[in-house]
């Protein structure tokens, strides 16, 4: 069971204990122990003027009162009011460290006005001094609310202030736990989760704030009062509640039970439960309690996608028949790719020329055989905006080929959300994923996508398993790889139907150069089995930065060519480098 669920049924265990009692939660910080407390209440009522409020109708046994009071306490100062009505309208103008009232008699008046000054001045200290009796009216007196009872015939200096001491000692401790109670009953009922017990019938025992809310109840005594069946008043789909219990009867703790639910106003919504039974000493179940969470955005998006898988189904067909013609198509499947690759790089802005360009391109691209499997553009999606697109389809030939037609295909029916890199990656992803499962072999394609613009020198990208790109910053002297924000690598392509993608984004300096590439480029074996890494790549693009970007491919080109044990290349290589002028430079 998650931690966050055993705190929760914590929780619940010690409102149950709170109700049980009728008291507050016991405090969760260390106190001090009752006797060093009493010292130091002792400290600091010598160490100060104290002022007490004395209600007695015997006028000569208030005196004797107010002087032993200021024997044991010096320099305290007495107030005498005869009755409970007088000391209360006292307290209301006056301030006052503990209220000491005399009951004459023994009765039920004395103890109804005992009530009377606890409720109405409830912070102040009450010590009732009455008839030295048995225990039972001293029982009756404290839990009317006196934090001490002293017998006339006890009274003394020293019994006396001790007991004023008890008694102010008992109600500050009684005010801390009173705030310990009413601080974790605020954190109970403003909890996001809904919290519940129910007995095996289905009435609830318990519900805090967020359930009433969850459920669409105006509090939990409400949401309480008005479900007497949990079975016939909450669950849409009948049975469910008896599926509920038979699961809890067989495994005792319950995760992530998910049903539609009636709310208040007779609508549906969707909900989770977590619940763990509560069994006696002789395993019977007592009740149910655990935690309930609103996932109806959840399901209203997954609707959503199974509706867009829905549609995705209804176009597969014209893909497939897009892919035949490729088939027959195969005898000038070179020529064919070669055209789909960009024969001309978009200006930026778009009325300047080439040399004039904010963004200039370059590219090389060699196949491994006649045909490849790696794909680039580059396309203006506004006057001041480029979006570079670069793949690798895993392995090479005709096969891969193939795929990469499909990419193109799909990624030009992007434009929607062709700005949000993320986003493009993984429209791009769910919709290759259902195309390439069908054919009963996986091919994973890596892929890279950003978007620059021209006029504020941003650079948004998201990377799919792809070789991560080198961003030359030739004012710095620095190549540097263009990582993730995150700093983790993200899936490629064709792995898994619907991973989430992350658009990270970092500056363009004017004079920056963008080198995107494929790992045909760095997976060459030299002699003694030697392999080309990209940390020799990086080297070796810094002793080239400041040749212009075509000499530059040409140059690394024929380094790694040098440095291969053949000669050549096994596998497709593809560069596309991105150079950024700047806006202002971009004028005719």
């Amino acid at each position: 069971m998650q931690a966050g669920a055993k705190n929760v049924f914590c929780l619940i265990e010690l409102t149950e204990l709170a109700g049980r009692l009728g008291g507050p939660i016991p405090a969760s910080r260390p106190t001090a122990p009752p006797r060093l407390r009493l010292v130091a209440m002792q400290d600091t009522i010598h160490n100060g003027a104290r002022k007490f409020l004395l209600i007695s109708s015997e006028e000569a046994f208030a005196r004797r009162i107010s002087d032993l009071v200021c024997a044991a306490m010096p320099g305290a100062e007495v107030t005498l009011e005869s009755t409970a009505d007088a000391g209360l309208a006292m307290v209301a103008t006056n301030s006052f460290d503990a209220l000491l009232f005399d009951v004459p008699e023994a009765n039920t008046a004395a103890l109804f006005q005992i009530t009377s000054l606890t409720v109405q001045a409830p912070r102040l200290p009450l010590l009732v001094i009455g008839p030295h009796e048995d225990g039972t009216y001293l029982a009756e007196a404290v839990f009317s609310g006196a934090q001490e009872y002293l017998g006339r015939e006890q009274i003394s200096s020293a019994t006396l202030s001790h007991a004023i001491l008890c008694s102010i000692a008992r109600q500050q401790e009684h005010l801390e736990l009173v705030a310990e109670k009413n601080n974790y009953y605020d954190i109970f009922d403003h909890l996001v989760e809904g919290i519940f017990r129910t007995t095996v019938s289905g009435r609830y025992l318990l519900a805090n704030m967020a359930l009433a809310r969850i459920y669409g109840y105006d509090s939990p005594v409400v949401l309480m009062a008005s479900i007497k069946n949990i079975a016939d008043t909450l669950y849409v789909d009948h049975g469910r509640r008896e599926e509920f219990m038979r699961l809890m009867q067989e495994n005792d703790t319950l995760s992530g039970f998910e049903s539609r639910i009636f709310r208040k106003d007779g609508s549906i919504i969707w909900i989770s439960e977590n619940c763990r039974a509560v069994r006696d000493a002789q395993g019977k179940v007592l009740y149910y309690e655990g935690t309930v969470e609103d996932i109806s955005e959840r399901k209203r998006a997954e609707e959503q996608i199974r509706r867009a898988t829905g549609e995705l189904s209804r176009s597969r067909e014209e893909l497939r028949t897009k892919n035949s013609l490729m088939e027959e198509s195969l005898r000038t499947a070179r020529e064919i790719q070669l055209t789909m690759l960009p024969q001309q790089y978009p200006t930026f802005p778009p009325s300047v020329t080439p040399d004039h360009s904010a963004f200039q391109f370059v590219h090389r691209y060699e196949p491994a055989e006649s045909v490849s499997g790696d794909f680039f553009s580059v396309t203006a999606i506004s006057d001041t905006e480029a979006a570079v697109f670069i793949c690798d389809v895993t392995g090479h030939g005709v096969r891969a080929a193939l795929v990469t037609a499909m990419i193109r295909a799909l990624a030009e029916e992007l434009k929607p959300v062709a700005r949000d890199p993320g986003s493009f990656l993984r429209k791009l992803n769910f919709d290759l994923c259902s195309i390439l499962k069908n054919t009963g072999s996986p091919m994973l394609t890596t892929a890279f996508y950003a978007v620059a613009d021209a006029q504020t020198g941003k650079l948004r990208f998201a990377n799919a398993g792809h070789p991560k790109p080198l961003l030359v910053r030739r004012a710095q002297g620095a190549v540097e790889p263009l990582a993730n924000t995150s700093g983790r690598s993200q899936p490629a392509l064709g792995l898994f139907d619907d991973p989430p993608y992350q658009t990270s984004e970092t500056s363009l300096a004017p004079g920056d150069f963008l080198m995107l590439f494929t790992d045909g480029l760095y997976e060459v074996q030299g002699q003694n089995e030697e392999l080309y890494s990209q940390e020799r790549l990086m080297l070796d693009v810094k002793n080239f930065f400041n040749h212009p970007p075509g000499i530059l491919f040409d140059e690394l080109l024929s380094v790694i060519r040098n440095f291969a044990v053949n000669g050549q290349f096994d596998d497709d290589v593809c560069l596309v480098g991105m150079d950024f002028l700047g806006w202002q430079a971009a004028t005719p």
